[in-house]
Protein backbone atom coordinates (compact mmCIF):
# COMPACT_ATOMS: atom_id res chain seq x y z
CA UNK A 1 0.00 0.00 0.00
CA UNK A 2 1.28 3.46 -0.85
CA UNK A 3 0.62 6.58 1.17
CA UNK A 4 2.78 8.62 -1.20
CA UNK A 5 0.24 9.75 -3.77
CA UNK A 6 1.47 13.17 -4.96
CA UNK A 7 -1.89 14.82 -4.23
CA UNK A 8 -1.32 14.16 -0.52
CA UNK A 9 2.24 15.51 -0.44
CA UNK A 10 1.47 19.16 -1.19
CA UNK A 11 1.51 20.33 2.44
CA UNK A 12 3.05 19.35 5.77
CA UNK A 13 -0.27 19.10 7.66
CA UNK A 14 -0.38 16.12 10.02
CA UNK A 15 -2.55 13.03 10.35
CA UNK A 16 -3.06 11.90 6.74
CA UNK A 17 -4.75 8.51 6.57
CA UNK A 18 -3.96 5.83 3.94
CA UNK A 19 -6.14 6.62 0.88
CA UNK A 20 -6.47 2.95 -0.09
CA UNK A 21 -8.14 2.10 3.21
CA UNK A 22 -10.43 5.14 2.98
CA UNK A 23 -11.50 4.01 -0.50
CA UNK A 24 -12.26 0.58 0.97
CA UNK A 25 -14.53 2.20 3.55
CA UNK A 26 -16.32 4.14 0.82
CA UNK A 27 -16.80 0.95 -1.21
CA UNK A 28 -18.09 -0.98 1.80
CA UNK A 29 -20.44 1.55 3.36
CA UNK A 30 -21.51 3.89 0.55
CA UNK A 31 -22.56 4.01 -3.06
CA UNK A 32 -22.17 6.61 -5.80
CA UNK A 33 -24.20 9.74 -5.12
CA UNK A 34 -24.34 9.22 -1.34
CA UNK A 35 -23.72 12.20 0.94
CA UNK A 36 -20.73 11.56 3.20
CA UNK A 37 -19.26 13.71 5.98
CA UNK A 38 -15.82 14.10 7.56
CA UNK A 39 -16.24 16.43 10.59
CA UNK A 40 -12.49 16.52 11.46
CA UNK A 41 -11.14 16.55 7.93
CA UNK A 42 -7.59 17.90 8.39
CA UNK A 43 -5.64 17.78 5.12
CA UNK A 44 -8.65 16.33 3.30
CA UNK A 45 -7.62 12.83 2.20
CA UNK A 46 -11.09 11.41 2.85
CA UNK A 47 -12.66 14.43 1.15
CA UNK A 48 -10.61 13.98 -2.01
CA UNK A 49 -11.11 10.21 -2.18
CA UNK A 50 -14.87 10.57 -1.68
CA UNK A 51 -15.19 13.26 -4.34
CA UNK A 52 -12.99 11.38 -6.84
CA UNK A 53 -15.17 8.31 -6.30
CA UNK A 54 -18.44 10.13 -7.06
CA UNK A 55 -19.64 10.69 -3.51
CA UNK A 56 -21.08 14.03 -2.47
CA UNK A 57 -18.81 15.07 0.38
CA UNK A 58 -19.09 17.56 3.21
CA UNK A 59 -15.67 18.33 4.61
CA UNK A 60 -15.39 20.20 7.89
CA UNK A 61 -12.52 21.31 10.12
CA UNK A 62 -12.55 24.18 12.61
CA UNK A 63 -8.88 24.86 11.91
CA UNK A 64 -8.88 27.48 9.10
CA UNK A 65 -5.58 26.30 7.59
CA UNK A 66 -7.12 22.84 7.12
CA UNK A 67 -10.05 24.28 5.17
CA UNK A 68 -7.62 26.38 3.10
CA UNK A 69 -5.53 23.30 2.24
CA UNK A 70 -8.62 21.34 1.20
CA UNK A 71 -9.82 24.10 -1.11
CA UNK A 72 -6.48 24.02 -2.91
CA UNK A 73 -6.49 20.22 -2.95
CA UNK A 74 -9.87 20.09 -4.72
CA UNK A 75 -9.25 23.04 -7.08
CA UNK A 76 -8.88 21.95 -10.70
CA UNK A 77 -10.08 24.84 -12.87
CA UNK A 78 -6.73 26.47 -13.60
CA UNK A 79 -3.79 26.22 -16.01
CA UNK A 80 -0.79 24.33 -14.62
CA UNK A 81 1.68 25.95 -17.05
CA UNK A 82 0.58 29.39 -15.92
CA UNK A 83 1.06 28.37 -12.30
CA UNK A 84 4.61 27.21 -13.04
CA UNK A 85 5.43 30.40 -14.97
CA UNK A 86 4.11 32.60 -12.17
CA UNK A 87 6.22 30.70 -9.65
CA UNK A 88 9.37 31.01 -11.77
CA UNK A 89 8.82 34.75 -12.23
CA UNK A 90 8.33 35.26 -8.49
CA UNK A 91 11.46 33.32 -7.59
CA UNK A 92 13.60 35.18 -10.14
CA UNK A 93 12.23 38.53 -9.00
CA UNK A 94 12.65 37.99 -5.25
CA UNK A 95 15.96 36.12 -5.48
CA UNK A 96 17.54 38.86 -7.60
CA UNK A 97 16.62 41.36 -4.88
CA UNK A 98 18.01 39.19 -2.09
CA UNK A 99 21.78 38.89 -1.61
CA UNK A 100 21.72 36.48 1.31
CA UNK A 101 21.97 33.26 -0.66
CA UNK A 102 24.80 34.27 -3.08
CA UNK A 103 27.55 35.37 -0.72
CA UNK A 104 29.73 32.27 -0.40
CA UNK A 105 32.84 31.66 -2.50
CA UNK A 106 33.15 28.09 -3.74
CA UNK A 107 36.18 26.46 -2.04
CA UNK A 108 36.92 24.54 -5.26
CA UNK A 109 36.80 27.24 -7.96
CA UNK A 110 36.57 30.51 -6.03
CA UNK A 111 33.41 31.77 -7.78
CA UNK A 112 30.23 32.99 -6.07
CA UNK A 113 27.97 30.05 -5.30
CA UNK A 114 24.42 29.74 -4.09
CA UNK A 115 23.90 28.56 -0.53
CA UNK A 116 21.44 25.67 -0.33
CA UNK A 117 21.61 25.15 3.42
CA UNK A 118 23.57 26.33 6.45
CA UNK A 119 24.29 24.53 9.71
CA UNK A 120 23.77 26.97 12.59
CA UNK A 121 24.01 26.74 16.35
CA UNK A 122 21.16 27.44 18.72
CA UNK A 123 22.67 30.92 19.12
CA UNK A 124 22.25 31.33 15.30
CA UNK A 125 25.98 31.25 14.57
CA UNK A 126 26.55 29.77 11.06
CA UNK A 127 29.04 26.89 11.16
CA UNK A 128 28.94 25.02 7.86
CA UNK A 129 27.46 25.62 4.41
CA UNK A 130 26.12 23.47 1.60
CA UNK A 131 26.39 25.13 -1.80
CA UNK A 132 25.60 24.55 -5.45
CA UNK A 133 28.31 25.67 -7.86
CA UNK A 134 28.66 25.47 -11.62
CA UNK A 135 32.01 23.73 -11.23
CA UNK A 136 30.35 20.47 -10.12
CA UNK A 137 26.98 18.76 -10.26
CA UNK A 138 27.18 17.58 -6.66
CA UNK A 139 26.53 19.90 -3.72
CA UNK A 140 29.59 20.93 -1.72
CA UNK A 141 29.73 21.06 2.07
CA UNK A 142 32.46 22.93 3.95
CA UNK A 143 33.20 24.65 7.25
CA UNK A 144 32.78 28.42 7.17
CA UNK A 145 35.73 30.64 7.93
CA UNK A 146 35.48 33.30 10.61
CA UNK A 147 35.42 35.94 7.87
CA UNK A 148 32.45 34.25 6.21
CA UNK A 149 30.66 33.88 9.53
CA UNK A 150 31.15 37.56 10.35
CA UNK A 151 29.94 38.56 6.88
CA UNK A 152 26.68 36.61 7.25
CA UNK A 153 26.03 37.98 10.74
CA UNK A 154 26.79 41.57 9.65
CA UNK A 155 24.42 41.24 6.69
CA UNK A 156 21.65 40.04 9.00
CA UNK A 157 22.40 42.76 11.55
CA UNK A 158 21.90 45.46 8.91
CA UNK A 159 18.56 44.16 7.60
CA UNK A 160 15.41 46.21 8.14
CA UNK A 161 12.48 43.83 8.04
CA UNK A 162 9.38 44.96 6.17
CA UNK A 163 5.92 44.74 7.76
CA UNK A 164 4.69 41.16 7.91
CA UNK A 165 2.32 38.93 9.91
CA UNK A 166 3.54 37.95 13.38
CA UNK A 167 1.82 36.36 16.40
CA UNK A 168 2.64 35.44 19.97
CA UNK A 169 2.74 31.66 20.38
CA UNK A 170 0.64 30.23 23.22
CA UNK A 171 3.04 29.08 25.98
CA UNK A 172 3.03 25.29 26.29
CA UNK A 173 6.01 23.37 27.68
CA UNK A 174 4.72 20.15 26.10
CA UNK A 175 5.60 21.56 22.65
CA UNK A 176 8.58 23.73 23.73
CA UNK A 177 6.61 26.96 23.37
CA UNK A 178 8.15 29.16 26.06
CA UNK A 179 6.66 32.41 27.34
CA UNK A 180 7.26 35.32 24.97
CA UNK A 181 7.94 33.16 21.90
CA UNK A 182 6.65 34.63 18.63
CA UNK A 183 6.36 33.26 15.11
CA UNK A 184 9.30 35.50 14.12
CA UNK A 185 11.51 33.66 16.64
CA UNK A 186 11.13 30.49 14.57
CA UNK A 187 13.28 31.97 11.78
CA UNK A 188 16.72 33.45 11.26
CA UNK A 189 16.81 37.04 10.07
CA UNK A 190 17.74 36.10 6.51
CA UNK A 191 15.10 33.35 6.32
CA UNK A 192 12.46 35.72 7.67
CA UNK A 193 13.51 38.47 5.26
CA UNK A 194 13.31 36.02 2.37
CA UNK A 195 9.89 34.75 3.44
CA UNK A 196 8.59 38.32 3.62
CA UNK A 197 9.84 39.06 0.09
CA UNK A 198 8.29 35.86 -1.24
CA UNK A 199 5.01 36.44 0.58
CA UNK A 200 4.71 40.00 -0.73
CA UNK A 201 5.43 38.88 -4.30
CA UNK A 202 2.80 36.12 -4.15
CA UNK A 203 0.22 38.58 -2.86
CA UNK A 204 0.80 40.73 -5.95
CA UNK A 205 -0.77 37.95 -8.08
CA UNK A 206 -4.18 39.26 -9.11
CA UNK A 207 -5.93 35.95 -9.81
CA UNK A 208 -7.03 34.48 -6.46
CA UNK A 209 -6.93 30.87 -7.70
CA UNK A 210 -3.23 31.07 -8.58
CA UNK A 211 -2.37 33.23 -5.57
CA UNK A 212 -3.95 30.74 -3.16
CA UNK A 213 -2.18 27.79 -4.78
CA UNK A 214 1.16 29.59 -4.42
CA UNK A 215 0.29 30.48 -0.82
CA UNK A 216 -0.28 26.77 -0.19
CA UNK A 217 3.29 26.10 -1.34
CA UNK A 218 4.51 29.07 0.70
CA UNK A 219 2.92 27.90 3.96
CA UNK A 220 4.17 24.36 3.40
CA UNK A 221 7.67 25.80 3.02
CA UNK A 222 7.63 27.85 6.23
CA UNK A 223 8.62 25.16 8.73
CA UNK A 224 10.96 23.63 6.13
CA UNK A 225 13.02 26.86 6.21
CA UNK A 226 12.76 27.61 9.92
CA UNK A 227 15.00 27.02 12.93
CA UNK A 228 12.93 23.88 13.65
CA UNK A 229 14.74 21.62 11.13
CA UNK A 230 17.11 19.23 12.94
CA UNK A 231 20.15 17.59 11.36
CA UNK A 232 20.00 13.79 11.18
CA UNK A 233 23.42 13.31 12.73
CA UNK A 234 23.62 9.62 11.90
CA UNK A 235 23.65 10.64 8.21
CA UNK A 236 25.97 13.60 8.58
CA UNK A 237 26.13 17.06 10.13
CA UNK A 238 24.15 18.63 7.29
CA UNK A 239 21.66 15.85 6.59
CA UNK A 240 18.36 17.70 6.90
CA UNK A 241 15.58 16.24 9.00
CA UNK A 242 11.96 17.40 9.03
CA UNK A 243 9.77 19.39 11.39
CA UNK A 244 7.35 17.02 13.08
CA UNK A 245 5.65 18.74 16.01
CA UNK A 246 6.39 21.42 18.57
CA UNK A 247 8.77 24.38 18.55
CA UNK A 248 11.94 22.78 19.87
CA UNK A 249 15.17 24.28 18.52
CA UNK A 250 18.15 21.96 18.96
CA UNK A 251 21.78 22.75 19.75
CA UNK A 252 22.26 22.90 15.98
CA UNK A 253 19.72 23.22 13.18
CA UNK A 254 19.63 23.35 9.38
CA UNK A 255 18.74 26.71 7.84
CA UNK A 256 17.46 25.95 4.34
CA UNK A 257 17.49 28.38 1.42
CA UNK A 258 13.94 29.77 1.30
CA UNK A 259 13.83 30.24 -2.48
CA UNK A 260 15.45 26.91 -3.35
CA UNK A 261 13.03 24.98 -1.16
CA UNK A 262 10.02 27.05 -2.22
CA UNK A 263 10.73 25.95 -5.78
CA UNK A 264 10.73 22.34 -4.54
CA UNK A 265 7.39 22.89 -2.82
CA UNK A 266 5.89 24.34 -6.00
CA UNK A 267 7.08 21.24 -7.87
CA UNK A 268 5.30 19.07 -5.28
CA UNK A 269 2.21 21.25 -5.68
CA UNK A 270 2.24 20.85 -9.47
CA UNK A 271 2.80 17.11 -9.18
CA UNK A 272 -0.05 16.85 -6.66
CA UNK A 273 -2.47 18.82 -8.81
CA UNK A 274 -1.67 16.74 -11.89
CA UNK A 275 -2.25 13.59 -9.85
CA UNK A 276 -5.57 14.86 -8.46
CA UNK A 277 -6.88 16.04 -11.83
CA UNK A 278 -5.87 12.76 -13.48
CA UNK A 279 -7.75 10.77 -10.80
CA UNK A 280 -10.73 13.10 -11.06
CA UNK A 281 -10.99 12.84 -14.83
CA UNK A 282 -11.18 9.06 -14.60
CA UNK A 283 -14.41 9.21 -12.64
CA UNK A 284 -16.09 12.61 -12.93
CA UNK A 285 -17.00 14.80 -15.88
CA UNK A 286 -15.59 18.18 -14.92
CA UNK A 287 -18.69 20.02 -16.12
CA UNK A 288 -20.55 18.46 -13.16
CA UNK A 289 -18.37 20.41 -10.74
CA UNK A 290 -20.25 22.63 -8.27
CA UNK A 291 -17.60 23.26 -5.66
CA UNK A 292 -18.44 24.66 -2.27
CA UNK A 293 -21.45 26.63 -3.56
CA UNK A 294 -23.54 23.48 -3.39
CA UNK A 295 -25.97 23.04 -0.52
CA UNK A 296 -26.73 19.73 1.13
CA UNK A 297 -30.11 19.63 -0.65
CA UNK A 298 -28.46 19.90 -4.08
CA UNK A 299 -26.19 16.91 -3.60
CA UNK A 300 -27.30 14.19 -6.01
CA UNK A 301 -25.63 11.53 -8.11
CA UNK A 302 -26.22 13.62 -11.23
CA UNK A 303 -24.35 16.56 -9.73
CA UNK A 304 -21.49 15.19 -7.64
CA UNK A 305 -20.29 18.01 -5.45
CA UNK A 306 -18.52 19.02 -2.29
CA UNK A 307 -18.86 21.50 0.56
CA UNK A 308 -15.88 22.70 2.60
CA UNK A 309 -16.86 24.12 5.99
CA UNK A 310 -14.88 25.46 8.95
CA UNK A 311 -17.40 24.87 11.72
CA UNK A 312 -17.55 23.66 15.30
CA UNK A 313 -18.40 19.94 15.14
CA UNK A 314 -20.27 20.33 18.43
CA UNK A 315 -22.84 22.47 16.55
CA UNK A 316 -23.23 21.12 13.03
CA UNK A 317 -25.81 22.96 10.87
CA UNK A 318 -26.83 19.92 8.81
CA UNK A 319 -30.39 18.49 9.05
CA UNK A 320 -31.27 15.45 11.15
CA UNK A 321 -30.89 12.09 9.38
CA UNK A 322 -29.34 13.67 6.28
CA UNK A 323 -25.92 11.94 5.93
CA UNK A 324 -25.36 8.48 4.43
CA UNK A 325 -21.93 7.81 5.99
CA UNK A 326 -19.54 9.59 8.36
CA UNK A 327 -15.79 9.13 8.75
CA UNK A 328 -14.23 10.91 11.74
CA UNK A 329 -10.61 11.23 12.81
CA UNK A 330 -10.82 13.45 15.92
CA UNK A 331 -7.73 14.74 17.78
CA UNK A 332 -6.08 12.05 19.88
CA UNK A 333 -6.22 13.84 23.21
CA UNK A 334 -2.92 15.66 23.77
CA UNK A 335 -1.07 13.89 20.94
CA UNK A 336 -1.00 17.01 18.73
CA UNK A 337 -2.33 20.44 19.83
CA UNK A 338 -3.27 21.23 16.23
CA UNK A 339 -4.36 24.84 16.56
CA UNK A 340 -1.36 25.85 18.68
CA UNK A 341 1.10 24.37 16.20
CA UNK A 342 -0.79 25.62 13.15
CA UNK A 343 -0.03 29.18 14.25
CA UNK A 344 2.99 29.09 11.96
CA UNK A 345 0.57 28.86 8.99
CA UNK A 346 -2.55 30.62 10.25
CA UNK A 347 -0.57 33.73 11.18
CA UNK A 348 0.87 34.29 7.70
CA UNK A 349 -2.51 33.77 6.05
CA UNK A 350 -4.24 36.12 8.47
CA UNK A 351 -6.76 33.56 9.69
CA UNK A 352 -8.75 34.05 12.88
CA UNK A 353 -8.59 30.89 15.00
CA UNK A 354 -11.37 29.71 17.33
CA UNK A 355 -9.17 28.26 20.09
CA UNK A 356 -12.07 28.07 22.57
CA UNK A 357 -14.01 25.47 20.58
CA UNK A 358 -11.06 23.25 19.60
CA UNK A 359 -11.60 19.64 20.71
CA UNK A 360 -8.22 18.78 22.21
CA UNK A 361 -6.24 18.22 25.40
CA UNK A 362 -3.61 20.94 25.86
CA UNK A 363 -0.91 21.23 28.52
CA UNK A 364 -0.92 25.00 28.11
CA UNK A 365 -1.77 26.72 31.39
CA UNK A 366 -3.41 29.52 29.41
CA UNK A 367 -6.04 27.17 27.97
CA UNK A 368 -8.76 25.26 29.81
CA UNK A 369 -8.39 22.13 27.71
CA UNK A 370 -8.14 19.26 30.19
CA UNK A 371 -9.25 15.65 29.76
CA UNK A 372 -12.53 16.62 31.44
CA UNK A 373 -13.32 19.21 28.75
CA UNK A 374 -12.14 16.79 26.06
CA UNK A 375 -14.61 14.15 27.27
CA UNK A 376 -17.48 16.62 27.30
CA UNK A 377 -16.57 17.99 23.85
CA UNK A 378 -16.20 14.53 22.30
CA UNK A 379 -19.57 13.46 23.69
CA UNK A 380 -21.21 16.54 22.14
CA UNK A 381 -19.47 15.89 18.79
CA UNK A 382 -20.68 12.29 18.82
CA UNK A 383 -24.19 13.49 19.61
CA UNK A 384 -24.10 15.69 16.49
CA UNK A 385 -22.66 12.87 14.39
CA UNK A 386 -25.46 10.57 15.55
CA UNK A 387 -28.09 13.25 14.90
CA UNK A 388 -27.15 13.97 11.28
CA UNK A 389 -26.48 10.33 10.31
CA UNK A 390 -29.36 8.44 8.71
CA UNK A 391 -30.81 5.47 10.65
CA UNK A 392 -29.22 2.10 9.84
CA UNK A 393 -26.21 3.86 8.31
CA UNK A 394 -22.57 3.60 9.38
CA UNK A 395 -20.05 5.80 11.15
CA UNK A 396 -16.31 5.01 11.27
CA UNK A 397 -14.04 6.47 13.95
CA UNK A 398 -10.24 6.30 14.02
CA UNK A 399 -8.44 6.86 17.29
CA UNK A 400 -5.09 6.30 18.97
CA UNK A 401 -4.33 6.65 22.66
CA UNK A 402 -2.68 4.78 25.49
CA UNK A 403 -4.65 6.87 27.98
CA UNK A 404 -7.56 5.13 29.65
CA UNK A 405 -9.24 8.49 30.22
CA UNK A 406 -9.21 9.36 26.51
CA UNK A 407 -10.64 5.95 25.60
CA UNK A 408 -13.21 6.46 28.37
CA UNK A 409 -14.29 9.69 26.65
CA UNK A 410 -14.66 7.95 23.27
CA UNK A 411 -16.34 4.86 24.72
CA UNK A 412 -18.70 6.87 26.90
CA UNK A 413 -19.64 9.19 24.02
CA UNK A 414 -20.32 6.40 21.53
CA UNK A 415 -22.39 4.28 23.92
CA UNK A 416 -24.36 7.20 25.35
CA UNK A 417 -25.26 8.26 21.82
CA UNK A 418 -26.64 4.82 21.04
CA UNK A 419 -24.11 3.62 18.47
CA UNK A 420 -23.95 -0.15 17.94
CA UNK A 421 -20.55 -1.74 17.28
CA UNK A 422 -20.16 -3.14 13.77
CA UNK A 423 -16.45 -4.02 13.68
CA UNK A 424 -13.01 -3.04 14.99
CA UNK A 425 -9.82 -3.20 12.93
CA UNK A 426 -6.41 -1.59 12.69
CA UNK A 427 -5.78 1.24 10.26
CA UNK A 428 -2.88 0.14 8.07
CA UNK A 429 -0.03 2.61 8.20
CA UNK A 430 3.51 2.48 6.80
CA UNK A 431 4.93 4.96 9.30
CA UNK A 432 4.33 5.70 12.95
CA UNK A 433 4.86 8.79 15.07
CA UNK A 434 8.16 9.05 17.02
CA UNK A 435 6.07 8.63 20.17
CA UNK A 436 4.78 5.26 18.94
CA UNK A 437 8.16 4.10 17.67
CA UNK A 438 10.20 5.02 20.72
CA UNK A 439 8.02 3.50 23.42
CA UNK A 440 7.74 -0.20 24.19
CA UNK A 441 4.49 0.22 26.10
CA UNK A 442 2.31 1.79 23.44
CA UNK A 443 -0.20 1.07 20.72
CA UNK A 444 1.26 1.04 17.20
CA UNK A 445 -1.05 2.65 14.66
CA UNK A 446 -4.67 3.77 14.88
CA UNK A 447 -7.71 1.72 15.77
CA UNK A 448 -10.59 1.98 13.31
CA UNK A 449 -14.04 1.32 14.77
CA UNK A 450 -17.22 1.25 12.69
CA UNK A 451 -20.64 1.71 14.28
CA UNK A 452 -24.22 1.38 13.11
CA UNK A 453 -26.85 3.97 13.96
CA UNK A 454 -29.41 1.59 15.34
CA UNK A 455 -33.06 2.34 16.04
CA UNK A 456 -32.90 0.27 19.24
CA UNK A 457 -31.56 1.63 22.54
CA UNK A 458 -28.39 0.48 24.31
CA UNK A 459 -28.64 -0.94 27.81
CA UNK A 460 -25.42 0.30 29.41
CA UNK A 461 -23.47 -1.51 32.09
CA UNK A 462 -21.50 0.99 34.19
CA UNK A 463 -18.51 -0.47 36.07
CA UNK A 464 -16.80 0.79 39.22
CA UNK A 465 -13.02 1.25 39.35
CA UNK A 466 -12.43 -2.21 40.89
CA UNK A 467 -14.84 -3.85 38.44
CA UNK A 468 -13.05 -2.18 35.54
CA UNK A 469 -9.64 -3.39 36.75
CA UNK A 470 -10.98 -6.93 37.21
CA UNK A 471 -12.49 -6.94 33.71
CA UNK A 472 -9.25 -5.74 32.10
CA UNK A 473 -7.13 -8.28 34.01
CA UNK A 474 -9.45 -11.24 33.42
CA UNK A 475 -9.99 -10.46 29.73
CA UNK A 476 -6.21 -10.17 29.22
CA UNK A 477 -5.60 -13.45 31.07
CA UNK A 478 -8.14 -15.20 28.83
CA UNK A 479 -6.31 -13.88 25.79
CA UNK A 480 -2.95 -15.06 27.18
CA UNK A 481 -4.38 -18.54 27.85
CA UNK A 482 -4.61 -18.87 24.06
CA UNK A 483 -1.51 -16.85 23.08
CA UNK A 484 1.39 -16.81 25.55
CA UNK A 485 2.97 -13.56 24.35
CA UNK A 486 0.63 -10.76 23.30
CA UNK A 487 1.37 -7.28 21.92
CA UNK A 488 -0.35 -4.13 23.19
CA UNK A 489 -2.40 -3.75 20.00
CA UNK A 490 -3.95 -7.18 20.44
CA UNK A 491 -4.85 -6.49 24.08
CA UNK A 492 -6.48 -3.15 23.25
CA UNK A 493 -8.38 -4.74 20.37
CA UNK A 494 -9.85 -7.45 22.61
CA UNK A 495 -10.63 -5.02 25.45
CA UNK A 496 -12.40 -2.52 23.21
CA UNK A 497 -14.32 -5.31 21.49
CA UNK A 498 -15.51 -6.36 24.95
CA UNK A 499 -16.44 -2.83 26.05
CA UNK A 500 -18.27 -1.81 22.88
CA UNK A 501 -20.04 -5.08 22.09
CA UNK A 502 -21.40 -5.46 25.63
CA UNK A 503 -22.10 -1.71 26.06
CA UNK A 504 -19.82 -1.48 29.08
CA UNK A 505 -18.87 1.98 30.32
CA UNK A 506 -15.63 1.57 32.23
CA UNK A 507 -14.27 3.72 35.04
CA UNK A 508 -11.53 6.26 34.31
CA UNK A 509 -8.43 4.08 34.52
CA UNK A 510 -4.95 3.94 33.00
CA UNK A 511 -5.02 0.69 31.05
CA UNK A 512 -1.23 0.49 30.69
CA UNK A 513 -0.74 0.96 34.44
CA UNK A 514 -3.10 -1.95 35.09
CA UNK A 515 -1.29 -4.13 32.56
CA UNK A 516 2.09 -3.20 34.08
CA UNK A 517 0.86 -4.12 37.57
CA UNK A 518 -0.53 -7.55 36.71
CA UNK A 519 1.61 -8.63 33.74
CA UNK A 520 5.19 -8.42 32.45
CA UNK A 521 6.51 -7.11 29.15
CA UNK A 522 9.68 -8.10 27.30
CA UNK A 523 12.04 -6.02 25.14
CA UNK A 524 10.00 -6.80 22.01
CA UNK A 525 6.93 -5.19 23.58
CA UNK A 526 5.13 -8.51 24.18
CA UNK A 527 3.12 -9.03 27.37
CA UNK A 528 2.99 -12.30 29.34
CA UNK A 529 1.78 -13.63 32.70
Amino acid sequence: MSQKLPRYGMHKYWGKKPPEQLRSLLDEFTKEGDIVLDPFSGYGVFTAEAYINKRNVISNDLNPIASFIQKQLLTHEFNISRLENLSDDIIVQTLSENIFWNIIKCPKCGHDARVIATLRTKQDIPVKAKIQCKCTKASIEFTLSQTQIDYILNQEHNVSLMDHPVSKIIPNSRISAYKGLTTDDLFTVRALSSHIALFDAINQVSDKVYKDLLLLAFTSNLANCSRLVPPIKSRGEMASGAWMTGFYIGETYIENNVFHYFKNRVQKLVSGKKDFIKALKKNISLHQYNGEVASINEMTIENTSYIIDSLDTKKLPYPDNSIDYIFADPPYGDSVPYFEQSIIWNTWLGFSVDYNNEVVVSDSKKRVKTIKEFGSDIEQCLYEIHRVLKPQKYFTLTFHSISGEEWYAILNGCLKNNFQLHKIEWLTQKTFTPRQLNRTKTVKGDMMITFLKSTSSNQHQILSFNETVALIVNTTKQLMSKITYVDTNNIYMVLLQEFFSKHIIIAKVNILEILSKYFSINEEGLWFI
